[in-house]
């Protein structure tokens, strides 16, 4: 990653959206509150920030809002001590968005962790109802309205008790009963052998290791008269008022070697208003290897080594609790527990009646072991406490209405989880990648919007993102990617704003610093190629590669150091060092050493990407430690991964490093969403950062896209695919780029057109944070549309040569000492092409003409070539 951004990377999202809510007096709430319609309720509230008008009206409390964060802050209510409170709030304002509301008191300070957030999707009068803490005597609150301008009404805020149901006595679980008569399914190295006595009585063997049980002992609970009754499970019951219930369940052989397709049906022959029903449950290590394991996953929210899952080296307070989480947080229907060389998993059917279960080690069943599974009812952020086995309320199961859950059990052997990811992705395959609504010129247009008109501008400097925290600079980076926009139209009045505008982003620039002038997340050394000054680019990178290696520890460690004024982000690690940090200085150690094609650098990068091999079949951790903890699974630590390997790869021709790049290209996929968590058109390939919090406390990042990190894995996956052509990485990167553009602010937004959200609201289906410049996407969106690549490198192994150019690079040949290669570049100017790693000054022909090394060619006694061409020259060199 070029610079760590000083920003959060979003903020935290809606919690637990009820459903419209009746009025005040319709609730007739006994506990104290604000009802705003009445005369005088308005007094003690105060236009605390960005307000510019509060008063009571009869429709409520008015607030006229004035800038950037407007706040009222109100007069203390007495409430009541230990107990758990609904907050029920009705408004409206002129700009939707989403309202905050801040609570303390003595004991509870002020702070991002004591509030709560809910989306205002509409200018119309909306209620909603949130889950709040125990609060007590004289607490205080904060409304923070949506919007920067205009108006918000709110007509009411009450408070009322909540009730969670308690769990019962779960009874201890035995061993399945697999008598002469158990039924064997087989399907590779999984073997799976059921009774029937309940749906939980089998047992799982992978590759002769018993691996897994089924949950044989459980309950069943449902409401009557107000009062929760519980029942044990079992193929045919009658419950204490009546009702007949029976559970079907079957396996059989999948589509696959290692599938054991899983059917569970339930019917009752009376409505019943459910709170737990089990449908399927697996318990691995139980009775077998118990609670160790080499690793767990739970697709979007744990990516465990031999650790507890749940735990709060991530995230601290309520959202750590991941047992039962809102299922919108799956990115992909995938549990799986790997152990004594192999593992075991399950998938299935999305269904919003379910909701998934995992706890590793089981702390919920006592099973001895892990345990994963499949529920009802299910858990939409509105009807269970944040990873509750028990609901709020109740789910209707209506008489002789049969509820099918449809799974398949996997098994088979490895290091890690990731052979389980890989047998998901084929059983399920990969959705479609999404419609952008966008063809290419389209596309181009809306980018340029971004760089031309949007706030990201402002005159020929641009900043890396529309947020205070981000001033205007030079960059150079920003003019080749205006200038390549340019290409779609030349000759369009739309061409000429873009050329103009690059040249003035340029003229802001030391042509020194060519090499590494930019704003994106995605960068290439591309400006020195098309304006220019290559000799002191290479001198830029043989510097950045030098700096770089400067910060490794003798044995090729980088170790984390805490930052001045910073939290200790180290602290939840077992260890001073992750292969995300060390990843990504490793990647720049090799991109700079290659441009400037130094033999010695080479060699010091690659002796500490060889020192990344102490991370194999690890979880790919620690990428973003300027706000997020060391410990934390991340995405963009598999992306500088697949990076460094790919390159090691490229210089080396080392089938090792290959495999390594595509271990780690596998270890980002449980981040991509490959399903769709909503109803609505984005969701698809959109990418969850990491597996926790900023600061360990808000915002959570559960859930909620954070897309430019997918896509510096995208990147990282282009780069990769033309050496794994048989991966899934050319969809997977078309995807999370689609995913991108459908995140962008669109042209009716003027300043954030053309703009990335630092992330997304899948929910409410908008974007949100801070507006990203347009080059993230962009340098995705150029492959995903089949443009002219920006640039290009290839490593000619043989004589050890290194070529870069502003455009693709094909054709490459290597005869007897002597390469060849044809360069179809971009520009509509002449270029450069530079050739790196060179002993002596070579012979040069350029479309068959002997071509003397002189203006304005260049060779530098460092042994790197430049080359000024035009067009699609074939170039062919005699070192």
């Amino acid at each position: 990653m070029p610079r760590p951004l000083a920003f959060p990377l979003g903020l935290i999202g809606a919690l637990l959206l009820a459903s419209a809510a009746p009025s005040p007096a319709a609730t007739a709430p006994s506990l104290p509150g604000f009802d705003f319609t009445r005369p005088g309720a308005a007094g003690g509230w105060q236009p605390t920030h960005a307000i510019s008008r509060l008063e009571g009206t009869r429709e409520g409390l008015l607030i006229e809002i004035s800038g950037d964060d407007p706040y009222t802050t109100g007069p203390a209510l007495d409430l009541p001590e230990g107990t758990r409170l609904w907050l029920r709030m009705r408004l409206k304002a002129t700009q939707t968005g989403t309202c905050q509301v801040f609570f303390w008191n003595r004991r509870l300070g002020i702070s991002e962790a004591n509030s709560v957030r809910f989306a205002v999707p509409t200018t119309g009068w909306v209620e909603k109802r949130v889950p709040l803490p125990a609060l007590g005597t004289q607490t205080r609150f904060r409304i923070d309205p949506p919007g920067t301008s205009g108006r918000a009404v709110i007509a009411f805020m009450t408070f009322e008790p909540r009730v969670v149901y308690p769990e019962p006595q779960w009874p201890k679980p035995a061993p399945p009963t697999l008598a002469d008569g158990a039924v064997t399914v087989r399907s590779g190295d999984l073997v799976l052998r059921h009774g029937k006595e309940s749906p939980g009585d089998f047992a799982v063997e992978v590759a002769g290791q018993e691996m897994a049980t089924g949950l044989t002992r459980s309950l069943i609970g449902y409401v009557h008269d107000g009062e929760v009754r519980w029942m044990p499970t079992g193929p045919r019951l009658r419950d204490a008022d009546g009702a007949a219930w029976r559970i079907e369940w079957t396996f059989a052989p999948g589509p696959q070697a290692g599938t054991v397709d899983a059917g569970v049906r339930v019917t009752v022959d009376q409505p019943r208003d459910v709170v737990f029903l089990p449908m399927l449950f697996l318990a691995p290590g139980a009775g077998s290897f118990g609670q160790e394991k080499g690793q767990g996953l739970f697709a979007g929210l744990e990516y465990l080594a031999n650790e507890p899952s749940s735990s709060e080296a991530d995230v601290q307070g309520p959202e750590s609790k991941r047992q039962v989480p809102d299922s919108l947080k799956i990115t992909m229907p995938l549990m799986a527990i790997q152990a004594k060389g192999r593992y075991v998993g399950l998938a299935w059917e999305p269904d919003p009646r379910f909701a998934a279960v995992f706890d590793s080690p089981d702390r919920l069943f006592g099973t001895g072991g892990h345990v994963m599974g499949l529920i009802f009812p299910g858990s939409n952020k509105e009807n269970r406490p944040e990873g509750s086995l028990m609901p709020y309320g109740s789910a209707r199961l209506d008489a002789d209405q049969p509820l099918v859950l449809k799974a398949t059990i996997l098994g088979g052997t490895g290091e890690s989880v990731i052979p389980a990811v890989r047998q998901y992705v084929a059983l399920r395959g990969l959705p479609p990648v999404p419609d952008t609504g966008l063809d290419a010129d389209g596309y181009a247009r809306l980018a340029a919007g971004g760089w031309l008109d949007s706030k990201i501008r402002e005159g020929d400097l641009y900043r890396h993102a529309v947020w205070p925290n981000f001033g205007a600079q030079p960059a150079a980076g920003a003019a080749v990617w205006m200038d390549h926009l340019a290409l779609r139209e030349p000759d369009t009045a739309l061409a000429e704003r873009l050329r103009n505008a690059a040249a003035g982003a340029l003229a802001r620039v030391n042509p020194q610093n060519y090499y590494h002038s930019g704003v994106s997340h995605v960068r290439y050394p591309a400006a020195p190629l098309v304006y220019g000054h290559v000799a002191e680019a290479v001198e830029r990178a043989r510097q950045s590669a030098r700096g770089a290696l400067k910060r490794f520890e003798p044995d090729g460690r980088i170790l984390y150091r805490q930052a001045k004024d910073k939290p200790d982000y180290g602290s939840t690690h077992f260890a001073p060092d992750s292969n995300g940090l060390t990843a990504q200085v490793v990647k720049s150690v090799l991109e700079g050493a290659v441009f400037c094609g130094d033999a010695e650098l080479i060699q010091e990068g690659l002796r500490v990407l060889r020192a990344l091999d102490t991370f194999q079949n690890t979880v790919p951790r620690g990428a973003q430690t300027w706000e997020v903890p060391l410990h934390t699974p991340d995405i963009l630590a598999s992306a500088h991964l697949v990076r460094a390997y790919t390159l090691g790869y490229e210089i080396t021709g080392e089938k090792h490093f290959l495999e390594q790049a595509r271990y780690w290209a596998w270890t980002g996929v449980p981040f991509v969403y490959l399903v769709n968590p909503t109803t609505g058109k984005v969701g698809p390939y959109s990418t969850i950062a990491v597996y926790g919090a900023t600061n360990w406390r808000a915002p959570v990042w559960f859930g909620r896209p954070v897309q430019w990190c997918g896509l510096v894995y995208a990147d990282a996956l282009y780069r990769f695919e033309r050496h794994d052509s048989r991966g899934p990485w050319r969809q997977l990167a078309d995807g999370v780029t689609a995913a991108g553009i459908q995140h962008t602010w669109k042209e009716d937004d003027r300043d954030r057109q053309g703009l990335l959200p630092d992330f997304f609201h899948l929910r409410d289906q908008r974007p949100d944070g801070p507006a990203i410049n347009p080059g993230t996407v962009q340098a995705n969106a150029v492959r995903l549309y089949d443009m002219k690549p920006v640039y290009a490198s290839r490593v000619l192994r043989g004589p050890n040569l290194y070529v870069h150019a502003p455009g693709a690079i094909d054709e490459a040949k290597q005869e007897g000492g002597a390469i060849s290669f044809r360069v179809r570049g971009w520009p509509t100017r002449p270029c450069h092409v530079l050739v790196s790693g060179l002993t002596k000054q070579p012979t040069v022909r350029i479309d068959g003409a002997d071509t003397p090394v002189a203006e304005p060619h260049q060779y530098l006694p460092t042994g790197n070539l430049i080359l000024k061409v035009k067009g699609e020259p074939r170039i062919h060199i005699v070192p």
